[in-house]
Protein backbone atom coordinates (compact mmCIF):
# COMPACT_ATOMS: atom_id res chain seq x y z
CA UNK A 1 0.00 0.00 0.00
CA UNK A 2 1.46 3.34 -0.99
CA UNK A 3 2.20 5.74 1.81
CA UNK A 4 1.06 9.67 1.16
CA UNK A 5 1.80 12.62 2.71
CA UNK A 6 -0.62 15.12 4.08
CA UNK A 7 0.54 18.41 4.94
CA UNK A 8 -0.84 21.04 7.09
CA UNK A 9 -0.57 24.42 9.10
CA UNK A 10 -2.56 26.68 11.59
CA UNK A 11 -1.44 29.11 13.95
CA UNK A 12 -2.21 29.62 17.64
CA UNK A 13 -3.47 33.05 19.56
CA UNK A 14 -0.73 32.41 22.28
CA UNK A 15 2.39 30.22 23.32
CA UNK A 16 0.28 28.67 26.09
CA UNK A 17 -0.48 25.12 26.53
CA UNK A 18 -4.27 25.96 25.71
CA UNK A 19 -3.61 27.85 22.59
CA UNK A 20 -1.29 25.09 21.39
CA UNK A 21 -3.89 22.47 22.23
CA UNK A 22 -6.73 23.83 20.82
CA UNK A 23 -4.94 24.77 17.37
CA UNK A 24 -3.55 21.93 16.96
CA UNK A 25 -6.88 19.66 17.67
CA UNK A 26 -8.47 22.02 15.37
CA UNK A 27 -6.10 20.98 12.38
CA UNK A 28 -5.95 17.31 13.33
CA UNK A 29 -9.90 17.10 13.10
CA UNK A 30 -10.24 19.31 10.13
CA UNK A 31 -7.37 16.47 8.30
CA UNK A 32 -9.50 13.58 9.42
CA UNK A 33 -12.60 14.99 8.26
CA UNK A 34 -11.29 16.29 4.86
CA UNK A 35 -9.73 12.58 4.01
CA UNK A 36 -11.60 10.40 6.36
CA UNK A 37 -7.97 9.31 8.19
CA UNK A 38 -8.05 6.93 10.66
CA UNK A 39 -5.80 6.18 13.65
CA UNK A 40 -4.38 2.68 12.85
CA UNK A 41 -3.65 3.32 9.01
CA UNK A 42 -0.97 6.18 10.31
CA UNK A 43 2.24 5.77 9.54
CA UNK A 44 4.22 8.64 11.43
CA UNK A 45 3.21 12.08 11.84
CA UNK A 46 5.79 14.82 12.27
CA UNK A 47 5.14 18.49 13.84
CA UNK A 48 7.14 21.52 13.33
CA UNK A 49 6.90 24.91 15.22
CA UNK A 50 7.61 28.09 14.85
CA UNK A 51 11.00 29.38 17.27
CA UNK A 52 8.07 31.49 19.55
CA UNK A 53 6.00 28.18 20.13
CA UNK A 54 6.71 25.45 22.79
CA UNK A 55 7.00 22.03 20.56
CA UNK A 56 6.10 20.00 23.12
CA UNK A 57 2.26 20.46 22.87
CA UNK A 58 1.30 19.45 19.26
CA UNK A 59 2.41 15.61 19.95
CA UNK A 60 0.35 15.88 23.08
CA UNK A 61 -2.77 17.44 21.83
CA UNK A 62 -2.60 14.06 19.32
CA UNK A 63 -2.23 12.00 22.08
CA UNK A 64 -5.03 13.59 23.67
CA UNK A 65 -7.37 12.60 20.54
CA UNK A 66 -6.54 8.95 20.76
CA UNK A 67 -3.76 8.48 18.32
CA UNK A 68 -1.28 6.55 20.72
CA UNK A 69 0.32 4.05 18.61
CA UNK A 70 1.19 6.98 15.96
CA UNK A 71 5.05 7.79 16.03
CA UNK A 72 4.99 11.30 16.92
CA UNK A 73 8.02 13.77 16.01
CA UNK A 74 8.11 17.56 16.86
CA UNK A 75 10.93 20.07 16.27
CA UNK A 76 11.28 24.04 16.33
CA UNK A 77 11.98 25.20 12.74
CA UNK A 78 14.64 27.24 12.09
CA UNK A 79 14.37 31.58 12.74
CA UNK A 80 13.71 33.03 9.25
CA UNK A 81 12.86 37.10 10.01
CA UNK A 82 10.17 35.83 6.61
CA UNK A 83 8.82 33.31 9.13
CA UNK A 84 5.23 32.73 9.87
CA UNK A 85 4.90 33.66 13.48
CA UNK A 86 3.18 31.40 16.38
CA UNK A 87 2.56 28.70 13.78
CA UNK A 88 2.23 25.01 13.52
CA UNK A 89 2.96 22.67 10.70
CA UNK A 90 2.11 19.01 10.50
CA UNK A 91 3.31 16.25 7.69
CA UNK A 92 1.01 13.05 8.15
CA UNK A 93 2.65 9.63 6.69
CA UNK A 94 -0.86 7.91 5.58
CA UNK A 95 -0.92 4.48 4.30
CA UNK A 96 -3.40 3.99 2.15
CA UNK A 97 -4.84 3.56 -1.60
CA UNK A 98 -6.31 6.94 -1.97
CA UNK A 99 -4.90 8.37 -5.15
CA UNK A 100 -2.40 11.87 -4.82
CA UNK A 101 -5.11 13.87 -6.48
CA UNK A 102 -7.45 13.03 -3.95
CA UNK A 103 -5.31 13.90 -0.80
CA UNK A 104 -6.70 17.09 0.81
CA UNK A 105 -4.06 19.34 2.67
CA UNK A 106 -4.96 21.93 5.28
CA UNK A 107 -4.13 24.96 6.21
CA UNK A 108 -6.24 26.91 8.75
CA UNK A 109 -6.11 30.53 10.44
CA UNK A 110 -2.96 32.59 9.53
CA UNK A 111 -1.38 29.77 7.62
CA UNK A 112 -3.42 30.12 4.99
CA UNK A 113 -1.03 32.60 3.47
CA UNK A 114 1.51 29.83 2.97
CA UNK A 115 -0.96 28.31 0.71
CA UNK A 116 -2.90 31.47 -1.06
CA UNK A 117 -3.54 28.74 -3.96
CA UNK A 118 -6.17 26.42 -1.71
CA UNK A 119 -7.73 29.54 -0.09
CA UNK A 120 -8.09 28.63 3.19
CA UNK A 121 -9.69 25.22 1.91
CA UNK A 122 -9.00 21.65 1.38
CA UNK A 123 -8.90 21.17 -2.01
CA UNK A 124 -7.14 18.29 -4.77
CA UNK A 125 -4.22 20.23 -6.84
CA UNK A 126 -5.99 21.89 -9.12
CA UNK A 127 -5.92 20.95 -13.10
CA UNK A 128 -3.47 22.57 -15.20
CA UNK A 129 -5.61 25.01 -17.70
CA UNK A 130 -3.82 22.67 -21.11
CA UNK A 131 -4.64 19.61 -21.81
CA UNK A 132 -1.54 16.97 -21.11
CA UNK A 133 0.16 14.28 -22.70
CA UNK A 134 -1.04 10.95 -22.21
CA UNK A 135 1.03 8.05 -22.24
CA UNK A 136 0.72 4.29 -21.79
CA UNK A 137 0.47 3.72 -18.35
CA UNK A 138 2.33 0.37 -17.10
CA UNK A 139 -0.89 -0.59 -15.21
CA UNK A 140 -2.44 -1.02 -18.56
CA UNK A 141 -4.60 1.85 -18.78
CA UNK A 142 -5.90 3.29 -21.80
CA UNK A 143 -2.94 3.62 -25.07
CA UNK A 144 -3.27 7.00 -26.39
CA UNK A 145 -0.65 9.61 -27.13
CA UNK A 146 -0.88 13.54 -28.15
CA UNK A 147 -2.95 16.40 -25.99
CA UNK A 148 -6.02 14.38 -24.54
CA UNK A 149 -9.50 15.09 -23.55
CA UNK A 150 -11.71 13.07 -21.64
CA UNK A 151 -15.83 12.96 -22.32
CA UNK A 152 -17.39 12.46 -18.45
CA UNK A 153 -21.32 12.58 -18.00
CA UNK A 154 -22.32 15.15 -15.55
CA UNK A 155 -21.26 18.40 -13.73
CA UNK A 156 -17.30 19.37 -12.77
CA UNK A 157 -16.79 18.00 -9.83
CA UNK A 158 -18.82 14.48 -10.30
CA UNK A 159 -17.24 11.15 -9.53
CA UNK A 160 -16.59 10.38 -13.44
CA UNK A 161 -14.32 13.49 -13.44
CA UNK A 162 -12.80 12.49 -10.43
CA UNK A 163 -11.86 8.81 -11.77
CA UNK A 164 -10.29 10.32 -15.33
CA UNK A 165 -7.97 12.51 -12.74
CA UNK A 166 -7.50 8.70 -10.92
CA UNK A 167 -6.46 6.61 -13.91
CA UNK A 168 -4.67 9.87 -16.20
CA UNK A 169 -3.55 12.40 -13.60
CA UNK A 170 -5.23 15.56 -11.97
CA UNK A 171 -4.20 17.66 -14.92
CA UNK A 172 -6.07 16.42 -17.81
CA UNK A 173 -8.45 18.18 -19.34
CA UNK A 174 -11.72 17.05 -19.32
CA UNK A 175 -15.29 17.98 -21.57
CA UNK A 176 -18.47 17.54 -19.08
CA UNK A 177 -21.70 15.55 -21.08
CA UNK A 178 -25.13 16.16 -20.17
CA UNK A 179 -26.19 12.06 -20.92
CA UNK A 180 -24.59 9.51 -21.77
CA UNK A 181 -25.19 9.94 -25.24
CA UNK A 182 -23.54 12.57 -25.17
CA UNK A 183 -20.24 11.28 -24.29
CA UNK A 184 -20.34 9.04 -27.57
CA UNK A 185 -21.11 12.37 -29.67
CA UNK A 186 -18.23 14.33 -28.47
CA UNK A 187 -16.01 11.34 -29.32
CA UNK A 188 -17.05 10.84 -32.51
CA UNK A 189 -17.30 14.35 -33.13
CA UNK A 190 -13.79 14.34 -32.37
CA UNK A 191 -14.29 17.18 -29.49
CA UNK A 192 -12.80 14.77 -27.16
CA UNK A 193 -10.42 12.23 -27.13
CA UNK A 194 -11.79 9.66 -25.17
CA UNK A 195 -14.75 9.00 -23.34
CA UNK A 196 -15.33 7.78 -19.27
CA UNK A 197 -18.61 5.87 -19.29
CA UNK A 198 -19.93 3.78 -16.26
CA UNK A 199 -20.85 0.15 -16.64
CA UNK A 200 -21.36 -0.83 -13.37
CA UNK A 201 -21.32 -0.75 -9.96
CA UNK A 202 -20.53 -2.87 -6.99
CA UNK A 203 -23.82 -2.41 -5.15
CA UNK A 204 -25.78 -0.85 -7.61
CA UNK A 205 -25.35 -3.66 -10.34
CA UNK A 206 -25.19 -3.12 -14.33
CA UNK A 207 -26.24 0.69 -16.14
CA UNK A 208 -28.67 -0.69 -18.86
CA UNK A 209 -28.77 2.74 -20.80
CA UNK A 210 -24.89 2.42 -21.35
CA UNK A 211 -25.16 -0.90 -22.64
CA UNK A 212 -27.92 -0.10 -24.91
CA UNK A 213 -25.33 2.60 -26.52
CA UNK A 214 -22.20 0.41 -26.80
CA UNK A 215 -24.91 -1.55 -29.31
CA UNK A 216 -25.83 1.66 -30.99
CA UNK A 217 -22.40 3.16 -31.46
CA UNK A 218 -19.39 2.03 -32.73
CA UNK A 219 -16.70 2.84 -30.84
CA UNK A 220 -13.82 0.87 -28.88
CA UNK A 221 -13.84 0.32 -25.75
CA UNK A 222 -9.88 0.82 -24.88
CA UNK A 223 -9.53 0.88 -21.85
CA UNK A 224 -11.32 -0.02 -18.24
CA UNK A 225 -10.88 1.95 -15.11
CA UNK A 226 -12.54 1.12 -11.13
CA UNK A 227 -13.44 3.93 -9.01
CA UNK A 228 -13.71 3.72 -5.64
CA UNK A 229 -16.76 6.05 -4.72
CA UNK A 230 -16.27 7.99 -1.53
CA UNK A 231 -19.09 10.16 -1.12
CA UNK A 232 -19.65 12.96 1.64
CA UNK A 233 -22.10 14.92 3.11
CA UNK A 234 -21.58 18.96 2.39
CA UNK A 235 -23.65 21.97 2.75
CA UNK A 236 -23.22 25.88 2.92
CA UNK A 237 -20.22 26.85 5.04
CA UNK A 238 -21.12 27.25 8.86
CA UNK A 239 -24.36 24.65 8.82
CA UNK A 240 -24.53 22.56 11.42
CA UNK A 241 -25.63 18.35 11.21
CA UNK A 242 -28.41 19.42 13.86
CA UNK A 243 -29.70 22.08 11.10
CA UNK A 244 -30.05 19.91 8.18
CA UNK A 245 -33.85 18.18 7.10
CA UNK A 246 -33.19 17.25 3.59
CA UNK A 247 -29.98 15.81 1.56
CA UNK A 248 -29.89 15.97 -2.16
CA UNK A 249 -27.98 13.72 -4.71
CA UNK A 250 -28.65 11.45 -7.76
CA UNK A 251 -30.83 8.35 -6.56
CA UNK A 252 -28.17 6.21 -6.72
CA UNK A 253 -25.85 7.47 -4.22
CA UNK A 254 -28.67 8.70 -2.18
CA UNK A 255 -29.63 4.80 -1.88
CA UNK A 256 -25.64 4.06 -1.60
CA UNK A 257 -26.22 6.06 1.48
CA UNK A 258 -29.78 4.95 2.42
CA UNK A 259 -28.89 3.41 6.21
CA UNK A 260 -26.48 6.96 6.84
CA UNK A 261 -29.41 9.05 6.11
CA UNK A 262 -32.02 6.88 7.41
CA UNK A 263 -30.39 7.47 11.13
CA UNK A 264 -30.10 10.80 11.14
CA UNK A 265 -33.57 10.77 9.70
CA UNK A 266 -33.09 12.90 6.79
CA UNK A 267 -35.13 13.14 3.78
CA UNK A 268 -33.47 11.87 0.90
CA UNK A 269 -34.61 14.01 -2.14
CA UNK A 270 -33.74 12.93 -5.67
CA UNK A 271 -31.65 15.03 -8.31
CA UNK A 272 -29.87 14.26 -12.01
CA UNK A 273 -26.43 14.40 -10.64
CA UNK A 274 -24.15 14.50 -7.85
CA UNK A 275 -22.08 17.72 -8.67
CA UNK A 276 -25.45 18.86 -10.16
CA UNK A 277 -27.11 18.95 -6.60
CA UNK A 278 -23.65 20.74 -5.23
CA UNK A 279 -23.88 23.27 -7.98
CA UNK A 280 -27.40 24.03 -7.47
CA UNK A 281 -27.07 23.90 -3.37
CA UNK A 282 -23.99 27.01 -3.87
CA UNK A 283 -26.29 28.71 -6.64
CA UNK A 284 -29.50 28.72 -5.08
CA UNK A 285 -29.15 28.44 -0.83
CA UNK A 286 -31.15 26.69 0.87
CA UNK A 287 -31.33 26.65 4.75
CA UNK A 288 -31.82 22.99 6.03
CA UNK A 289 -30.28 21.44 2.92
CA UNK A 290 -27.28 19.43 2.45
CA UNK A 291 -26.17 17.18 -0.45
CA UNK A 292 -23.98 13.91 -1.04
CA UNK A 293 -21.32 14.56 -3.89
CA UNK A 294 -17.96 13.91 -3.99
CA UNK A 295 -14.77 16.11 -2.56
CA UNK A 296 -14.31 17.60 -5.38
CA UNK A 297 -17.58 18.33 -5.98
CA UNK A 298 -17.08 20.26 -2.42
CA UNK A 299 -14.13 21.81 -3.44
CA UNK A 300 -15.62 23.02 -6.71
CA UNK A 301 -18.67 24.91 -5.80
CA UNK A 302 -17.24 25.98 -2.13
CA UNK A 303 -19.35 24.02 0.14
CA UNK A 304 -18.18 22.46 3.06
CA UNK A 305 -17.49 19.10 4.07
CA UNK A 306 -19.18 17.97 6.45
CA UNK A 307 -18.46 14.13 7.01
CA UNK A 308 -16.38 11.97 4.19
CA UNK A 309 -17.26 8.35 3.82
CA UNK A 310 -20.59 8.09 3.99
CA UNK A 311 -21.66 5.89 1.64
CA UNK A 312 -23.06 2.35 3.65
CA UNK A 313 -20.51 0.15 2.73
CA UNK A 314 -16.64 0.15 2.01
CA UNK A 315 -17.09 -1.72 -1.21
CA UNK A 316 -18.64 0.38 -3.09
CA UNK A 317 -16.66 0.71 -6.49
CA UNK A 318 -17.83 1.64 -10.38
CA UNK A 319 -16.64 0.23 -13.07
CA UNK A 320 -16.07 2.50 -16.23
CA UNK A 321 -15.34 1.37 -20.08
CA UNK A 322 -12.82 4.00 -22.01
CA UNK A 323 -14.10 4.70 -25.18
CA UNK A 324 -12.02 5.47 -27.98
CA UNK A 325 -11.56 5.06 -31.55
CA UNK A 326 -8.12 2.99 -32.04
CA UNK A 327 -7.86 0.21 -30.67
CA UNK A 328 -4.82 -0.27 -28.11
CA UNK A 329 -2.22 -2.84 -28.23
CA UNK A 330 -2.43 -5.77 -25.94
CA UNK A 331 -0.99 -5.51 -22.35
CA UNK A 332 0.07 -7.82 -19.85
CA UNK A 333 -3.13 -8.56 -18.64
CA UNK A 334 -6.29 -7.71 -21.45
CA UNK A 335 -10.55 -8.36 -21.15
CA UNK A 336 -11.81 -8.86 -24.44
CA UNK A 337 -16.01 -7.32 -24.51
CA UNK A 338 -18.82 -8.74 -26.42
CA UNK A 339 -22.05 -8.72 -27.48
CA UNK A 340 -24.33 -11.06 -29.22
CA UNK A 341 -27.38 -12.52 -30.21
CA UNK A 342 -28.46 -16.16 -30.74
CA UNK A 343 -31.09 -17.74 -32.42
CA UNK A 344 -33.89 -18.72 -30.29
CA UNK A 345 -33.59 -22.31 -30.43
CA UNK A 346 -32.80 -25.09 -27.59
CA UNK A 347 -29.36 -24.82 -26.65
CA UNK A 348 -28.40 -22.26 -28.00
CA UNK A 349 -26.89 -20.24 -25.24
CA UNK A 350 -25.42 -22.79 -24.14
CA UNK A 351 -23.51 -23.48 -27.39
CA UNK A 352 -22.10 -20.24 -27.38
CA UNK A 353 -20.79 -20.54 -24.20
CA UNK A 354 -19.38 -24.07 -25.17
CA UNK A 355 -17.28 -22.21 -28.07
CA UNK A 356 -15.77 -20.59 -24.95
CA UNK A 357 -15.46 -22.92 -21.84
CA UNK A 358 -13.89 -25.69 -24.34
CA UNK A 359 -10.95 -23.60 -24.82
CA UNK A 360 -10.56 -22.86 -21.23
CA UNK A 361 -11.57 -19.14 -21.67
CA UNK A 362 -12.49 -17.27 -18.65
CA UNK A 363 -16.20 -15.33 -18.48
CA UNK A 364 -16.01 -12.08 -15.93
CA UNK A 365 -19.17 -11.10 -16.80
CA UNK A 366 -22.38 -11.66 -18.88
CA UNK A 367 -25.40 -9.60 -18.96
CA UNK A 368 -28.63 -9.93 -20.81
CA UNK A 369 -30.75 -6.97 -22.31
CA UNK A 370 -33.82 -6.91 -24.17
CA UNK A 371 -33.51 -6.56 -28.34
CA UNK A 372 -35.01 -3.46 -28.65
CA UNK A 373 -35.98 -4.37 -32.52
CA UNK A 374 -37.51 -8.04 -31.53
CA UNK A 375 -39.94 -8.32 -28.33
CA UNK A 376 -39.10 -11.64 -25.73
CA UNK A 377 -35.72 -12.10 -27.90
CA UNK A 378 -32.15 -10.83 -25.75
CA UNK A 379 -28.76 -9.89 -26.25
CA UNK A 380 -25.88 -11.02 -24.65
CA UNK A 381 -23.14 -8.83 -23.18
CA UNK A 382 -19.94 -11.23 -21.92
CA UNK A 383 -16.53 -9.42 -20.38
CA UNK A 384 -13.27 -12.71 -21.17
CA UNK A 385 -10.07 -12.24 -20.43
CA UNK A 386 -7.93 -12.73 -22.73
CA UNK A 387 -7.14 -10.57 -26.01
CA UNK A 388 -8.79 -11.13 -29.70
CA UNK A 389 -6.13 -12.01 -30.94
CA UNK A 390 -5.08 -14.83 -28.09
CA UNK A 391 -4.84 -17.71 -30.45
CA UNK A 392 -7.45 -19.21 -28.05
CA UNK A 393 -9.77 -16.21 -27.98
CA UNK A 394 -9.21 -15.45 -31.48
CA UNK A 395 -10.66 -19.39 -32.82
CA UNK A 396 -13.77 -18.84 -30.12
CA UNK A 397 -14.83 -15.67 -31.36
CA UNK A 398 -14.80 -17.64 -35.21
CA UNK A 399 -17.02 -20.41 -33.56
CA UNK A 400 -19.56 -17.58 -32.07
CA UNK A 401 -19.65 -16.75 -35.61
CA UNK A 402 -21.63 -20.10 -36.47
CA UNK A 403 -23.59 -20.22 -32.98
CA UNK A 404 -25.06 -16.71 -33.26
CA UNK A 405 -27.76 -14.50 -34.78
CA UNK A 406 -25.19 -11.52 -34.72
CA UNK A 407 -21.92 -10.76 -32.98
CA UNK A 408 -20.12 -7.15 -32.19
CA UNK A 409 -17.11 -7.32 -30.46
CA UNK A 410 -16.85 -4.36 -28.37
CA UNK A 411 -13.37 -3.77 -27.99
CA UNK A 412 -9.83 -6.07 -26.35
CA UNK A 413 -8.17 -3.51 -23.83
CA UNK A 414 -5.40 -3.44 -21.06
CA UNK A 415 -7.75 -4.86 -17.81
CA UNK A 416 -7.56 -2.98 -14.64
CA UNK A 417 -5.03 -3.76 -11.58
Amino acid sequence: MPCRGIRGATTASENNSEAILAATRELLEAIKTANNVQPEDIASVIFTVSPDLTAAFPARAAREMGWNHVPLLSAVELDSPEGLSRCIRILIHWNTDRPIFDVRHIYLKDAVRLRPDLNGEFVAPEPAPAPVEVQPRKNGAAHGSGLAVVAYQGEPGANSQEAIFQHFGAQTQTLACRSFDDIFTAVEESRATYGLLPVENSQAGSINQAFDLLLDHDLRVVGEVKFRVRHCLMALSGTKPEEIERVRSHPQALAQCDRYLRNHGWEPVPAYDTAGAARQLAAQPEPGTAVIASALAGQTYGLEVLEAGIEDSPDNTTRFFLLGREEPPPARRNKTSIVFATLHTPGALYNVLGELASRGINLTKIESRPRRNKPWHYVFYVDLEGHWQDTAVNRALMGLLTRTAFLKLLGSYPAAE
